[in-house]
């Protein structure tokens, strides 16, 4: 690991640089393990498309009863080692056949992998419009402004829209959960991409479908609790 930093205080940014390549894809997630707590794995999702370097960033919350999110947040430091297993499907890699514009839709560290889809049509841009949706409760929970500010200021095709839900001093347009804002924002014919905690996903599909949205065109991270199997342990 190469770099770790706390843009806000329940959140850290880890910087790997792969010993190893990993031939992951844009919206997959990776076991990840600490040596800290041997044959424990946490999932994460790359918020990064595939770099030059080989470098991912890993976004992590800390969560009080996590074994793994702990450690990663508060014990690891810059020049340890991190072990990244097999990357999986999560259910959000784009759909390399279709050019529809997105809608993409995150809430907390759910930025990561549809960050990373931000990235991979910008490394081949097709003509496709982008609306990143990015859900917190208030603007200091933006941990990551500054990187979505300059992905927005470099294509003209993008538009991030915070969604605040417990902002008073927020914008009108900004003020409320990041799914009913998203669908302020939605156009026919988008792909439209969830991630985030369970509350915001709770119904998602459902709702949207009932507005007449294709069912096909709905996509939603895969319970990954589920796909332990190939895995020693997981927290």
């Amino acid at each position: 690991m190469i770099g770790h930093d706390r843009p806000s205080p329940d959140i850290a940014i880890l910087t790997v640089r792969q010993w190893r390549r990993l031939p992951f894809r844009p919206g997959q997630a990776v076991p990840v393990c600490t040596p800290r707590l041997p044959g424990h794995w946490r999932w994460l999702s790359p918020a990064n498309a595939p770099r030059a370097d080989g470098t991912v960033e890993l976004h992590v919350r800390a969560v009080p009863a996590g074994t793994v999110s702990h450690r990663l947040f508060h014990e690891v430091r810059p020049g340890e080692l991190l072990w990244l297993g097999p990357p999986v499907d999560t259910g959000l890699s784009l759909d390399l056949a279709s050019t529809n514009d997105l809608l993409l839709v995150a809430g907390g560290t759910g930025l990561a992998p549809l960050r990373a889809l931000v990235e991979q049509v910008a490394a081949a841009p097709d003509g496709r419009r982008v609306t990143l949706i990015v859900g917190v409760r208030t603007f200091t929970d933006l941990y990551d402004s500054i990187t979505l500010d300059k992905l927005q200021c470099a294509h003209d095709w993008l538009t991030i829209v915070p969604a605040l839900s417990d902002d008073p001093c927020a914008e009108p347009a900004e003020q409320g959960d990041a799914l009913t804002i998203a669908l302020e924002h939605h156009q026919p014919g988008q792909h439209i991409y969830l991630c985030g905690p369970p509350a915001m996903l709770a119904g998602a599909r459902p709702r949207l479908c009932a507005l007449g949205i294709p069912a096909a065109r709905i996509y939603l991270p895969k319970e990954l609790h589920l796909l332990t199997a190939c895995l020693p342990d997981e927290l």
